[in-house]
């Protein structure tokens, strides 16, 4: 009976440590581990294996997780961060195009370890199948991701580009966007901690992502020549300066959620301060232009109301006049790094070219697009995962999926916009202000097109939805 009672003690210490934001915590610093390449005398530790080891290790943290908990937000912090895993090495992208996981050991192993995730994950659906809650499929956000992931199955449909590959990239998009809101809506106890939780995860990976960013201008990473940075070094593993500075817009606005209300609301504006730092070191223009946008949201919100709203007023007069004093006494450092930001122009990468070529194909193929694949060629761009996209999310739309695309896209879009203005609430806010910054982003890159952002934007339309049950929040 002793032993009965110390194993049903053990299982509620663990459950609140999954639940708690140690756990978080614990699966950044593993992340960032396996992110981080060292090396011994001139040899990489680990044989280079470094991010298999600590992912191993959050995997089995995440499988223990499978056998003691009754919710599923365990999963969402290392849902949402996986990717940042990637070590510079061994990126897939430009100019690095490394094949190391697709040779035989790294697969393998890979193989291995999602085989073991995904059983455990089933034995935790099938161990809390009588808790599980109804899906809402019928409802306007979640029936309008699902028409908007059907019409993109048709893309390319009756063109002369199509290729089978133009099927299959949609299957990574449903299955970014369906399959995890259905799996969080039925497995997940949505209450007020719930909720924060989600938050913390968010702020947890856009300090993941500067801890990074910072970790690749202290060890070298990135290089500068006659006092500026040369931006094409600004890369980690998962992606390149846009896709940095982009997430960080994307993320950067939970930080201020809990500056509006939490108690120690102060240390959180700063980070949100520090996020926003990260993403002009990430020399993104679009990151930039999203980021600033929502940052200003973010502060008028702040000064509007909330329990924090005295001293996030001051703390903005002080931000604001702290900007001005930077801006006299650095005036010609900072020239310097609006030249830097400007000096390739609007047109940075061809993007005027890569829109009038996307609306081009979108008037030879009105109806079911291009395709994404074959209507856009980058002889630079390995298509073994990611076509190469058109910059621009109506103009994607428009050249890959046609009217019939778009049309679902705007519907889409049209159900997640009275969402965010039914109701209104401080948690709906951040997060509607998240989306914007995703949906300005993606204006001038491909960031929505992308799994991993897909899977964060997924879990904000759910948390939304279920927000409204919570009622005013904080």
């Amino acid at each position: 009976m002793n032993g009965l009672q110390t194993l049903c003690r053990l299982r509620d210490r663990l459950r609140l440590f999954f639940g708690s934001r140690w756990y978080i915590a614990l699966v950044a610093v593993l992340i960032l581990l396996g992110h981080t390449t060292v090396s011994v005398g001139g040899r990489p530790l680990l044989g280079g294996y470094q991010e298999f080891l600590f992912g191993g290790l959050m995997v089995l943290s995440l499988c223990a997780a499978c056998f003691v908990c009754c919710d599923l937000r365990f999963l969402i912090m290392p849902v949402i961060s996986f990717i940042f895993l990637v070590p510079l090495e061994h990126s897939p992208n430009v100019p690095y195009h490394s094949r190391f996981y697709i040779e035989l050991l790294p697969l393998t192993l890979l193989i291995v370890l999602a085989v073991l995730l995904i059983g455990c994950l089933v034995w935790f659906c099938v161990r809390n199948h009588h808790i599980a809650k109804r899906v809402p499929y019928a409802r306007p956000v979640f029936l309008s991701m699902a028409v908007f992931c059907g019409a993109l199955f048709l893309n390319g449909a009756f063109s002369s580009y199509y290729t089978v590959a133009d099927t299959v990239y949609p299957v990574s998009f449903a299955l970014s966007l369906l399959l995890i809101y259905a799996l969080f809506a039925a497995y997940t106890r949505f209450d007020d901690t719930a909720f924060d939780y989600f938050m913390s995860c968010l702020v947890g990976a856009g300090l993941l992502i500067c801890a990074e960013l910072l970790l690749a201008y202290l060890t070298g990473g990135v290089r500068f020549e006659d006092g500026r940075v040369v931006k094409e070094s600004v890369m980690l593993g998962w992606g390149v300066w846009t896709a940095i500075g982009g997430m960080l817009a994307f993320l950067m606005p939970a930080c201020f959620y809990f500056a509006y209300a939490h108690r120690r609301g102060w240390i959180f504006f700063l980070l949100g301060l520090l996020e926003y730092g990260c993403i002009l070191l990430s020399q993104s223009r679009g990151g930039l232009l999203a980021g600033s946008a929502v940052l200003a949201f973010c502060l008028l919100r702040l000064c509007l109301g909330g329990p924090n709203r005295r001293q996030n007023r001051i703390f903005t007069a002080v931000l604001a006049a702290a900007g001005l004093g930077v801006a006299a006494l650095f005036s010609r450092p900072l020239i310097g790094v609006v030249q830097n930001y400007l000096a390739s122009g609007l047109d940075d990468n061809g993007r005027f070219d890569l829109w009038r070529r996307g609306w081009e194909n979108f008037l030879d193929y009105p109806v079911f697009g291009a395709g994404f694949y074959n209507s856009l060629i980058n002889e630079d761009w390995p298509k073994e995962v990611y076509p190469y996209l058109y910059h621009n999310t109506v103009i994607q739309l428009m050249a890959s999926g046609g009217v019939v695309a778009l049309g679902a896209y705007l519907w889409h879009r049209f159900c997640t916009l009275r969402l965010a203005l039914r109701r209104p609430n401080v948690r709906k806010t951040f997060l509607a202000f998240c989306i914007l910054a995703l949906l300005l982003f993606s204006l001038l890159d491909v960031l929505f097109f992308n799994t991993y952002p897909t899977i964060i934007y997924a879990l904000m339309l759910l948390f939304m939805e279920k927000s409204e049950d919570l009622g005013a929040g904080r």
